[in-house]
Parts: structure tokens; C-alpha cells; sequence
């Protein structure tokens, strides 16, 4: 391991009153090769108290993002699940969350809408959307 420390920090001044924005000075190691791709996929995660940012490098502008909620959903139906989801390349996932008998769940995948593959994605999905409350797919793209 040539970096023995895990984790980079350091303490920054708010930029507006209530915080709600701030202008990161994020530096990324070149070992992460960076100079290769065009765009950087940013999904925030955030909790009661505090905020995640979790960094991907992708080649994409258009992405899509797979959100999934359902209740008392059984261990067959995650595995039907993710039979059909292996057959993708996701980029992050989420994992399964159970809160009191609820299923939260979502992906970003390395397909945009206007793919041949993602109407596959949604012929699959749409023979399981009785077992989910709720699937929603949409198009994550480039920020401006």
C-alpha cells in the first residue's frame, strides 16, 4: 500500500450564512486517473448530521439512476432483482436498506435512456413492478 492513511481531511470556512452552499477545493489523487475521462459522477448521501460525497470518474454525460422502494418485499424478489441488474454495469449502488419492513434501494447505471440496453432494463423491470411499490428511472446528466 503505497498511502498509508485511508482517509484526506481538512477544515473549511462556510460561504454563505446558513451553509447550505459551499465550494469544495477537492484534490484527487492521480493514481485515480482522472486525465482519462471527460466527467466525474457526485452522488451525495446525506444524513441527519452530516453529508457524504463519494467521486467516480465515468466517460458518460447521461447517466440513469434506479430507485426502488417497496414493503415486506421477500428475499426472492431482491434476488429476482438482482439477476436482472447483473446484467448492467453499475457504477454505485446504495445496497438494500430495510427500515420497519421497508425496502429502499437505488443504482446508477452506466447506460443513458437513449441506449438500446435500457429499454431492456425497463421491459425487465416492468415484469417485477408488482412486487415494488414504487421503480423509478431517470436520467442523470451533466450539471451546468
Amino acid at each position: 500500500m503505497r498511502n498509508k492513511y485511508l482517509t484526506k481531511a481538512y477544515i473549511q470556512r462556510k460561504v454563505d450564512a446558513d451553509g447550505s452552499k459551499i465550494n469544495l477545493n477537492i484534490s484527487i489523487p492521480s493514481t485515480v486517473g482522472l486525465k482519462n475521462y471527460p466527467f466525474l459522477l457526485i452522488i451525495q448521501s446525506t444524513v441527519k448530521d452530516h453529508t457524504k460525497l463519494t467521486i467516480y470518474p465515468i466517460f458518460r454525460k447521461k447517466i440513469i439512476k434506479l430507485s426502488l422502494f417497496g414493503q415486506n418485499v421477500s428475499d426472492e424478489a431482491i434476488n429476482i432483482l438482482s439477476k436482472i441488474l447483473k446484467r448492467y454495469e453499475i457504477i454505485h449502488s446504495s445496497g438494500f436498506l430495510m427500515k420497519q419492513k421497508q425496502l429502499f434501494y437505488e443504482c446508477y447505471i452506466n447506460l443513458s435512456l437513449s441506449d438500446v440496453k435500457s429499454k431492456d432494463l425497463k421491459a425487465s423491470l416492468d415484469k417485477i413492478k408488482n412486487i415494488f411499490k414504487e421503480i423509478k428511472i431517470e436520467e442523470i446528466g451533466l450539471n451546468n
